[in-house]
């Protein structure tokens, strides 16, 4: 990515933030998010992924009647300016938008896949994670994919145990 571009993804993520802080609501959500992304890199290294992702996974809807995209556009940017993360970004964004925008009441799913590095890359295997609703990407390009092998879902077809 071109550093003026992402220049100003950064400033538009600042901006998004900036804007939720003007509302009472606004600052509601961001502090929880806040509080979950911070949480995310020790929960995930204390369980195996399977029983992560299911604390992760919300009981109930209880953000319903939230605005779904302004919820997508926090994790977004959460994500995006959270540079000291031991996650890549596809995967904290993944996870912020699955675990949020599933409290809204929206099914998402979480795709984790790889793909051999290219010659221009370091060797070894490169992984990639995104959001699907309804078995599509949800707001991935279509790009970004390319190459990569799904080897593993969440929500699992079949119910652990």
């Amino acid at each position: 990515m071109p550093a003026t571009t992402a220049i100003a993804n950064s400033i538009a993520a600042l901006l998004t933030l900036a804007r939720a802080e003007m509302s009472r609501e606004g600052r509601t959500m961001l502090a929880e998010m806040r509080r979950v992304q911070r949480s995310l890199p020790q929960r995930y290294q204390a369980r195996p992924l399977p029983d992560f992702l299911a604390e992760l996974t919300p009981g109930r809807a209880d953000w319903a009647g939230r605005d779904e995209e302004q919820v997508r556009a926090l994790t977004d940017a959460l994500a995006l300016l959270d540079r000291g993360s031991p996650f890549g970004l596809c995967l904290r964004r993944s996870l912020l938008r699955y675990h949020f925008l599933r409290r809204t009441g929206l099914p998402l799913g979480i795709v984790f896949a790889m793909r051999a590095r290219r010659a221009d890359e370091p060797p070894g295997m490169a992984g990639h994670a995104w959001n699907i609703l309804r078995e599509q990407p949800y707001h991935e390009r279509p790009e970004d994919m390319a190459g990569f092998t799904e080897v593993y879902r969440w929500p699992e077809e079949k119910p652990r145990g």
